[in-house]
């Protein structure tokens, strides 16, 4: 593997946060993760979700999240930055699900909800071998087959 996952600290929620990205993506949303904290002291994303950070050689590159929803699998994800356009998000996409799956019981499929102007991010997506299942109001949900 080229990734290590590791669950969310709140030093990573800082770090993670902290993302400047250009383009029509401002920042990744980890408002959640405080209100969660703040709250009842356990780190929760977005909709509950379990959130992890993706290291490589040590250092922190992406983030992902999952999200148990009867028999599939909910995901977000995101990479640093300065990862973008490098030829990495496939590996990251399929690494991130490798290492999810087998977390949750009963997961027949991955769903994933994008920007329909994501275009790259989309193209990325196929890739790792989502297909487009709806589009509407600007976003595009994808699944992905669990074997």
């Amino acid at each position: 593997m080229m990734f290590t996952f590791v669950p969310l600290t709140m030093d990573l929620v800082d770090e993670i946060g902290a993302w400047d990205y250009e383009g029509f993506v401002e920042q990744v949303i980890m408002t959640p993760y405080y209100e969660s904290y703040n709250g009842d002291g356990i780190l929760k994303g977005p909709g509950g979700c379990d959130g992890y950070a993706a290291l490589f050689d040590g250092k922190t590159v992406g983030l992902f999240e999952f999200t148990k929803k009867k028999d599939f699998l909910e995901i977000g994800l995101a990479l640093k930055p300065e990862w973008i356009g490098r030829g990495f998000g496939e590996t990251f996409i399929r690494e991130g699900i490798a290492f999810g799956v087998p977390q949750y019981e009963g997961i027949c499929s991955i769903i994933l909800t994008v920007s329909v102007e994501n275009e790259p991010a989309v193209t990325v997506y196929k890739k790792a071998g989502f297909s487009i299942v709806r589009e509407e109001a600007g976003e595009v949900e994808m699944e992905k087959f669990i074997k």
